[in-house]
């Protein structure tokens, strides 16, 4: 490995044009061993602020003495030559000394870049968190000299992972960082160059990524419950007795406690769901309520295949039910018991999505480090559920979205088409067919709700376990919420002829369209671009116009620590700022109605030439539609927040 320099900074604060620099380290290294090290305190010209002192331990009198930075930088130049430049979020640091014109030519290697990749199940990625997921010696944190050599180590740790990856995956990751400037390039071709003699087959090239969603045997799928037409009462008493001393219970865990209070719970469970009846319970904390109702529960759907649901608020929850407490209870009392838990599909990624993105190239370096996560994630995961990787702020969760199955034109029968049935929400959907006990979150049972029953599959008994966040839940499942960035991400999305959606139409349209009719299409392309661009600039008003109406609300107060909400009452709708507010969004959306209009067009004519378009092309319908259907519910949902009385808060 050639030499590389890792690099630190403590600053007073996180402006790169407003505050300055009090502390610089360099070391450069070869793989382990270290040839140089390089660290000066700097004299930032200022006060150094209280929270940095406290944060770092420099103050003021230890860099009073310090010279100026203009008057160490060609030292530090001239130490680090042309050599890579290392650091954790490299671009903070880089973003401060090249205001000064040096170091303009250094590739920069980051590694929180890296360890988002290698590590996608990480839970923070921090220096100091990866530094103890690491095993890396962890010196004085916020220290130039002890940070530089801590991401050094880091650095060596994740290279290590590098290594590890299969040759096929290291390639491809490396092809689609090749058109884009990313901080974990130079990492992975060097690691890719000490491997160059390693042979990639055709196949694991057009098959960049293997793992148990892809290899493994499909499971056989299991028999659909068939509940019983005349189902047989619990007999409390028996059922109550597994918690009594000397039931099943004592006699399978040493350590048994029997509560009363958790056994007069079982009771009123029993005897809810044998007579059909409603039950509300408050449990205090160590009643022992998650077997007070999962006893009754596994007996009667086990009696009666009578399927019971059970939804909660917390992810944790529902880990500890499926990874403890049924396992528990099937272990002590013998049962053949089927639990599942079911997610919403935005919480599984879609193989066909992916391979869609894969085959496109991402176009941003965001887009690059979420795709290689995911690659490099699908190593090992067989449940394909976005809770086992760490999706790092709004912008990595927005890229999710655009490969989950969170899609509005996917069917089962195009799933299992397309996919071979390996698709991860289809193979969850057919657990849940079968399950006796399905476990579900309040979001997922609401929009269950919401669409009919359409989302869940057929039960007769209902538990919901932290029913008191229901209300909150009942309240984000059926409501709106919108912003700039979510208006301006879609746009984006779409794009134009030259990028996002259309552009892909328009590529995709010129291979397989005679002249006359591709002309059509990029005339129809051209003005629904035109006019996203008209929506994203009236959108911009419409917003102002809204934060102008709840700065009038506020009436000089500033935003406290909780959100401003305000009830848009028939008085609100008579005040001049309000009348502002619909006056914005009647012009936005008479650039947005147009623009459904010709992306329906599209869509038809899309539809038409499908069987026509070249492998990998024919998600683009699916692309366009799913664009389609979220302009159409931004264009609902505003216009009923704006002018209908009967969506009354904001």
């Amino acid at each position: 490995m050639t030499s590389i320099v890792a690099l630190d900074i403590e600053t007073t604060g996180v402006d790169a044009q407003k505050d300055a620099v009090i502390e610089i380290a360099a070391v450069r290294f070869n793989g382990r061993r270290v040839e140089d090290e390089w660290s000066l305190l700097i004299n930032p010209g200022r006060r150094i602020p209280p929270f940095i002192t406290q944060l770092t331990g420099i103050t003021d009198l230890m860099v009073m003495q310090a010279p100026a930075i203009k008057n160490v930088l060609p030292e530090l130049n001239n130490f680090i030559g042309d050599s890579p430049i290392l650091g954790h979020n490299i671009g903070f640091d880089l973003s401060f000394l090249r205001r000064y014109n040096i170091l303009l030519t250094n590739e920069p290697v980051d590694t929180y870049e890296l360890a988002s990749v290698l590590l996608p199940s990480a839970r923070r990625y921090n220096l100091g968190a990866l530094a103890q997921e690491l095993s890396v010696p962890l010196r004085a944190t916020h220290r130039a000299l002890d940070d530089a050599h801590t991401t050094r180590g880091v650095f060596l740790r994740l290279i290590e992972l590098i290594m590890d990856l299969p040759i096929h995956l290291l390639a491809e990751i490396m092809r689609l960082s090749e058109p884009l400037e990313w901080g974990g390039s130079w990492a992975f071709r060097q690691a890719l160059r000490s491997r160059s003699k390693e042979i990639v087959s055709a196949q694991q090239v057009r098959h960049a990524y293997q793992g148990p969603i892809y290899s493994e045997a499909l499971p056989r799928p299991s028999a659909p419950l068939q509940p019983s037409d005349n189902p047989i009462s619990l007999d409390v008493d028996e059922t109550a007795s597994i918690l009594e001393y000397g039931g099943a219970f004592s006699r399978h865990f040493p350590q048994y406690e029997y509560r009363p209070q958790q056994v007069a719970m079982l009771r009123a469970v029993a005897e809810s769901i044998s007579y059909n009846r409603h039950l509300m319970v408050e449990a205090g904390t160590g009643t022992g309520k998650s077997m007070a109702y999962l006893i009754p529960a596994a007996l009667w759907t086990i009696q009666n295949n009578n399927r019971v649901v059970i939804s909660t608020n917390t992810i944790n929850l529902q880990d500890q039910l499926i990874n403890k407490d049924i396992p528990d209870l099937r272990t002590a009392l013998g049962l053949d018991l089927h639990a599942v838990v079911l997610k919403g599909r935005s919480n599984y990624f879609c193989p066909r999505r992916l391979e869609t993105l894969r085959r496109r190239s991402p176009e941003t370096s965001d887009e690059l480090r979420v795709l290689a996560k995911v690659l490099v994630w699908l190593q090992t995961t067989r449940a394909g559920d976005r809770a086992e990787i760490n999706l790092n702020g709004p912008i990595e969760r927005a890229i999710w979205g655009r490969i989950s199955a969170e899609d509005e034109g996917c069917t089962t029968e195009n799933c299992i088409k397309r996919t071979g049935g390996i698709c991860p929400f289809h193979r969850a959907r057919q657990a849940a067919q079968s399950a006796n006990l399905l476990i579900v979150n309040h979001a997922l049972l609401l929009s269950d709700v919401a669409t009919g029953n359409r989302v869940l599959p057929e039960y007769q008994t209902l538990i919901v376990d932290e029913a008191h966040h229901l209300e909150d839940a009942t309240t984000n499942a059926l409501s709106y919420r919108v912003t700039q960035w979510d208006v301006d991400r879609l746009l984006r999305e779409l794009g134009g002829p030259r990028g996002g959606a259309l552009g892909w139409l328009l590529a995709a349209a010129q291979e397989v369209l005679r002249p006359d009719e591709f002309v059509v299409v990029e005339q129809s392309a051209h003005h629904a671009a035109d006019l996203a661009f008209q929506f994203e600039h009236l959108t911009r008003q419409f917003f102002s116009a809204l934060e102008q109406f709840l700065a009038e609300q506020r009436e000089g107060r500033q935003v406290g620590a909780y959100s401003q909400q305000e009830r848009i009452l028939p008085a609100t709708r008579t005040l001049p700022s309000w009348a502002d507010v619909e006056a914005a969004w009647d012009e936005a959306e008479h650039t947005l109605s147009p623009m459904l209009e010709l992306l329906a067009k599209l869509l038809q004519g899309l539809s038409e030439i499908l069987p026509s378009l070249p492998e990998g092309d024919e998600e683009l319908f699916s692309t366009l539609s799913n664009l389609y259907h979220r302009f159409t519910e931004l264009h609902n949902n505003l216009e009923a927040i704006v002018f209908k009385p009967d969506h009354e808060r904001i």
